[in-house]
This record gives structure tokens, C-alpha cells and sequence, in this order.
């Protein structure tokens, strides 16, 4: 793992998420995300939604965690997220995908995605080839 993968798993809003674990962290948080960085080697996008990702977790720590996703089990959960793409930023409400925002985007996508999980309804959809 990277260095500043490292960092954002340490983060105070942030857990690193195995599969097995998965269902504990969303029921014990309402509103979440979950980060699929991908292979970061392959594809160092992810680094730059990483830094993106902690961003988030510090500008709306308290209202929501970031569950990132264990490489290891990333194949095993895309198609329950609807991640079809890699790097990708899932919001979850209870325990659902309300939204995917797929590859590094501007930074109004990803905080406005986050305004619309936290507000009361958010239809579900995708953004980067993910809908």
C-alpha cells in the first residue's frame, strides 16, 4: 500500500474495510463512503481521488466515514456497489449505493455528491460510466 494510502487509512474518519467486515461498518454508519482505489500502480489515478477522499474525511468528519476498501477484496464487492471502474468513490446510505462517482473528477462532483447523501432523499446514479 502507498504511502498516502497508509495516511488515509489512519485517518480519525477512516477504517481500511475487509469483505468480512463490511456489513459491521455500514450498519454502524448510516452515511458512508466506500473507496475503491484500484491498482494504484497500474492506474495512479487512484492516488489523486485518494488525496481527494481525505479531503472529504476531514471537511465532513462527524457526518460521515470513509470505509476504505481492502485491495484484496475490491473484485469480490464491485458488482454489489455497482463499481464497474476503478478508481471509485461509492456513497452509501443505509447500507445502499445512493451514488458512484468513477476516476478523478472535479472537486464539486465529489462534495456535491456528499451533499446530496447526507440530505434526506438522493436518487440513485452514476457519474463516469457507472450508471
Amino acid at each position: 500500500m502507498s504511502a498516502l494510502l497508509e495516511a488515509l487509512a489512519a485517518h480519525p474518519a477512516c477504517d481500511l474495510v475487509r469483505k468480512a467486515d463490511l456489513d459491521a461498518f455500514l450498519a454502524r454508519e448510516p452515511r458512508a463512503l466506500l473507496f475503491f482505489t484500484g491498482d494504484v500502480d497500474a492506474r495512479p489515478e487512484g492516488l489523486d481521488v485518494a488525496v481527494v477522499v481525505r479531503e472529504l474525511a476531514n471537511g465532513y468528519q462527524g457526518r460521515l466515514r470513509v470505509g476504505l476498501v481492502d485491495r484484496r477484496d475490491e473484485a469480490a464487492l464491485m458488482a454489489r456497489f455497482g463499481v464497474v471502474m476503478t478508481p471509485a468513490v461509492v456513497y452509501v446510505r443505509d447500507g445502499q449505493p445512493a451514488e458512484v462517482v468513477a476516476r478523478m473528477r472535479d472537486w464539486p462532483v465529489f462534495e456535491q455528491a456528499c451533499e446530496r447523501l447526507l440530505a434526506l432523499e438522493s436518487p440513485l446514479t452514476g457519474i463516469g460510466g457507472n450508471a
